[in-house]
């Protein structure tokens, strides 16, 4: 046999006893462990307002406007009523208005031709007075009268249903030739431009959001910023839980989009599963110069992650820890 091939042949049957007393473990270093702590709560986008807007009149729908599904804008008309009987009470209302200016017209014609008969000694001062009463009693009912004008006139108004603030018709229980009496249900409209983000978070980590520097939302493997607008400072008796509730800072889901909420609690943690327990202590394995160190971690709990307190270079050991110990001798590969 060829020296050369002798030569190769003794290494590979020697390998395996230089090997021996070593364990076969990877590393990364900690700055390529380390993960941030989150959290998250269930969350939708609500709109400002959604209205069941209902009559506010009596009367049959004369026309409807907006159908399901359409966007409309403040102030558009939605739906009208027939009007017919409330222009008749305007006009009635209108002629009793003026009626009460005329009747007081004339009363204060004889008020004033029964001051200058007083002077005169033509009439007594109790006519005098009884003049002046007709001309408050008058005035009273001219105010009266100007008051049912202007119900007459909202009533009126109220024939004309028109849309109070910008959104998109999701529900019509109105039809055209329809009765509806005052307070029936005509239609629902979604506020569109207005929005916030409501999530119901738990009572025991609420509190971290108000000092959380990230926050974002969730959905469809998209993901928007936040910012926390209010959390409610009562808790939930049955859930547990309490509310919060957050602007968009940088584009926004449309309304009624459903995710999940998440935030930052704590940064730069050694994740759980590169922790090792020996003797009933937490800790760490590093490799320490080729060989297995056990550094433990005050404060750590099982399945949570934890600040390791370390330089950030030093070589954490992934795999190969489970039956490693302390000052063990290490065959490290990458």
């Amino acid at each position: 046999m060829r020296p050369e091939r002798m030569i190769l042949l003794a290494i590979c049957l020697l390998s395996p006893l230089l090997a021996v007393g070593q364990v076969a473990v990877k590393t990364v270093p900690l700055s390529g462990a380390l993960v941030d702590l989150e959290r998250r709560a269930p969350a939708d986008v609500q709109p400002l307002n959604n209205a069941l807007i209902s009559a506010e009149v009596s009367a049959v729908i004369s026309a409807v406007h907006a159908q399901i599904g359409q966007e409309v804008a403040e102030g558009d008309l939605l739906l009208e009523f027939d009007s017919s009987d409330y222009r008749l009470n305007l006009d009635l209302a209108e002629a009793n208005l003026a009626s009460a200016r005329a009747q007081k017209a004339q009363a204060d014609t004889k008020l004033q031709r029964a001051r200058q008969l007083l002077d005169d000694r033509y009439v007594s001062p109790d006519t005098v007075l009884d003049r002046e009463t007709d001309v408050t009693v008058l005035k009273a009912q001219i105010q009266v009268a100007q008051v049912a004008v202007s119900i007459a006139n909202r009533n009126l108004e109220k024939c004309r249903v028109t849309a109070p603030f910008n959104g998109v018709l999701t529900e019509r229980m109105a039809q055209v030739g329809g009765f509806v009496s005052n307070g029936s249900p005509l239609i629902r409209l979604v506020q569109i431009d207005q929005f916030e983000l409501d999530a119901e978070l738990p009572a025991n980590v609420a509190d971290s959001l108000v000092s959380a520097d990230d926050i974002w939302f969730e959905s469809r493997n998209q993901s928007w910023p936040l910012a926390l607008l209010r959390l409610s400072p009562v808790i939930d008796k049955e859930r547990r839980s309490r509310r919060a509730r957050f602007s968009f800072t940088a584009g926004a889901p449309s309304v009624g989009r459903s995710g999940e909420v998440v935030w930052h609690v704590e940064r730069g943690l050694l994740p759980s599963n590169l922790i090792s327990q020996r003797a009933g202590v937490l800790g760490v394995f590093i490799n320490d110069g080729g060989k297995a160190g056990f550094i433990p971690l005050p404060g750590a709990q099982e399945g949570r992650p934890v600040e390791a307190g370390l330089p950030l270079d030093t070589q954490i050991i992934t795999l190969g820890r489970e039956r490693l110990q302390h000052g063990d001798a290490l065959n490290v590969s990458r």
